[in-house]
Protein backbone atom coordinates (compact mmCIF):
# COMPACT_ATOMS: atom_id res chain seq x y z
CA UNK A 1 0.00 0.00 0.00
CA UNK A 2 2.84 2.39 0.81
CA UNK A 3 4.37 1.88 -2.65
CA UNK A 4 1.13 2.89 -4.39
CA UNK A 5 0.90 6.09 -2.34
CA UNK A 6 4.54 6.94 -2.99
CA UNK A 7 4.05 6.34 -6.73
CA UNK A 8 0.91 8.49 -6.77
CA UNK A 9 2.86 11.34 -5.22
CA UNK A 10 6.16 11.01 -7.09
CA UNK A 11 4.89 10.20 -10.61
CA UNK A 12 3.21 13.59 -11.29
CA UNK A 13 6.29 15.38 -10.00
CA UNK A 14 8.56 13.36 -12.29
CA UNK A 15 6.28 13.92 -15.29
CA UNK A 16 6.23 17.65 -14.58
CA UNK A 17 10.02 17.69 -14.35
CA UNK A 18 10.41 15.80 -17.65
CA UNK A 19 7.92 18.15 -19.32
CA UNK A 20 9.85 21.16 -18.04
CA UNK A 21 13.12 19.73 -19.41
CA UNK A 22 11.55 19.12 -22.82
CA UNK A 23 10.15 22.67 -23.01
CA UNK A 24 13.43 24.24 -21.85
CA UNK A 25 15.52 22.16 -24.26
CA UNK A 26 13.15 22.96 -27.14
CA UNK A 27 13.31 26.65 -26.31
CA UNK A 28 17.11 26.62 -26.15
CA UNK A 29 17.41 24.82 -29.50
CA UNK A 30 14.92 27.19 -31.08
CA UNK A 31 16.83 30.22 -29.76
CA UNK A 32 20.08 28.87 -31.24
CA UNK A 33 18.33 28.39 -34.59
CA UNK A 34 16.92 31.93 -34.59
CA UNK A 35 20.33 33.33 -33.65
CA UNK A 36 21.98 31.35 -36.45
CA UNK A 37 19.36 32.55 -38.93
CA UNK A 38 20.00 36.17 -37.92
CA UNK A 39 23.78 35.78 -38.27
CA UNK A 40 23.55 34.11 -41.67
CA UNK A 41 21.03 36.67 -42.89
CA UNK A 42 23.23 39.57 -41.75
CA UNK A 43 26.21 38.09 -43.57
CA UNK A 44 24.22 37.59 -46.76
CA UNK A 45 22.87 41.15 -46.58
CA UNK A 46 26.32 42.66 -46.03
CA UNK A 47 27.57 41.06 -49.26
CA UNK A 48 24.97 42.84 -51.39
CA UNK A 49 25.56 46.16 -53.17
CA UNK A 50 22.30 47.98 -52.40
CA UNK A 51 19.74 48.00 -49.58
CA UNK A 52 16.91 46.50 -51.64
CA UNK A 53 19.03 43.48 -52.60
CA UNK A 54 20.28 43.21 -49.01
CA UNK A 55 16.77 43.06 -47.59
CA UNK A 56 15.76 40.42 -50.13
CA UNK A 57 18.88 38.33 -49.47
CA UNK A 58 18.47 38.56 -45.69
CA UNK A 59 14.84 37.47 -45.79
CA UNK A 60 15.60 34.59 -48.13
CA UNK A 61 18.51 33.28 -46.07
CA UNK A 62 16.63 33.62 -42.78
CA UNK A 63 13.61 31.76 -44.18
CA UNK A 64 15.84 29.05 -45.63
CA UNK A 65 17.77 28.59 -42.37
CA UNK A 66 14.59 28.32 -40.31
CA UNK A 67 12.98 25.93 -42.83
CA UNK A 68 16.00 23.60 -42.75
CA UNK A 69 15.90 23.36 -38.97
CA UNK A 70 13.46 21.45 -36.82
CA UNK A 71 12.16 24.73 -35.38
CA UNK A 72 8.43 25.17 -36.00
CA UNK A 73 7.85 28.91 -36.47
CA UNK A 74 4.23 29.89 -36.97
CA UNK A 75 5.27 33.43 -37.90
CA UNK A 76 8.62 34.92 -38.87
CA UNK A 77 9.60 38.58 -39.05
CA UNK A 78 12.92 39.68 -40.52
CA UNK A 79 13.88 43.33 -40.16
CA UNK A 80 16.99 44.62 -41.88
CA UNK A 81 18.89 47.85 -41.28
CA UNK A 82 20.93 48.11 -44.48
CA UNK A 83 21.89 51.77 -44.07
CA UNK A 84 25.52 50.70 -43.88
CA UNK A 85 25.44 49.90 -47.59
CA UNK A 86 24.94 53.63 -48.27
CA UNK A 87 28.09 54.60 -46.35
CA UNK A 88 30.89 56.23 -48.27
CA UNK A 89 33.82 54.09 -49.38
CA UNK A 90 36.45 54.02 -46.63
CA UNK A 91 33.89 54.42 -43.83
CA UNK A 92 33.28 51.44 -41.58
CA UNK A 93 29.68 50.28 -41.65
CA UNK A 94 27.55 47.29 -40.69
CA UNK A 95 24.27 45.70 -41.68
CA UNK A 96 21.96 44.68 -38.82
CA UNK A 97 19.35 41.93 -39.08
CA UNK A 98 16.74 41.01 -36.48
CA UNK A 99 14.89 37.72 -36.82
CA UNK A 100 11.77 37.17 -34.70
CA UNK A 101 10.04 33.80 -34.65
CA UNK A 102 6.93 32.62 -32.84
CA UNK A 103 7.91 29.05 -31.94
CA UNK A 104 5.18 26.45 -31.48
CA UNK A 105 6.15 23.72 -29.00
CA UNK A 106 3.27 21.33 -29.73
CA UNK A 107 3.54 19.84 -26.24
CA UNK A 108 -0.01 20.00 -24.94
CA UNK A 109 1.13 19.73 -21.33
CA UNK A 110 -0.95 21.71 -18.85
CA UNK A 111 0.95 24.54 -17.25
CA UNK A 112 3.55 24.77 -20.02
CA UNK A 113 3.54 27.38 -22.80
CA UNK A 114 2.35 26.31 -26.25
CA UNK A 115 4.45 28.98 -27.95
CA UNK A 116 7.20 31.50 -27.31
CA UNK A 117 8.37 34.56 -29.24
CA UNK A 118 12.13 34.40 -29.81
CA UNK A 119 14.25 37.15 -31.30
CA UNK A 120 17.90 37.61 -32.23
CA UNK A 121 19.81 40.54 -33.72
CA UNK A 122 23.15 40.14 -35.45
CA UNK A 123 25.44 42.52 -37.35
CA UNK A 124 27.84 41.92 -40.18
CA UNK A 125 30.46 44.39 -41.42
CA UNK A 126 30.31 45.84 -44.90
CA UNK A 127 33.58 45.74 -46.83
CA UNK A 128 35.04 49.19 -46.19
CA UNK A 129 36.74 49.60 -49.55
CA UNK A 130 34.35 47.78 -51.86
CA UNK A 131 32.42 49.84 -54.38
CA UNK A 132 28.77 50.30 -53.60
Amino acid sequence: MVTAVETAIILPILLGFVGLLVVLAGGALAQMTVTSAAAQAARAASLERDPVSAISAARGVAASTLAQSSTDCSSVDVSVNAAGLRAAIGVRAVVDVTVTCLVEFNMGLPGFPDSQRLSATRSSPVDTYRGR
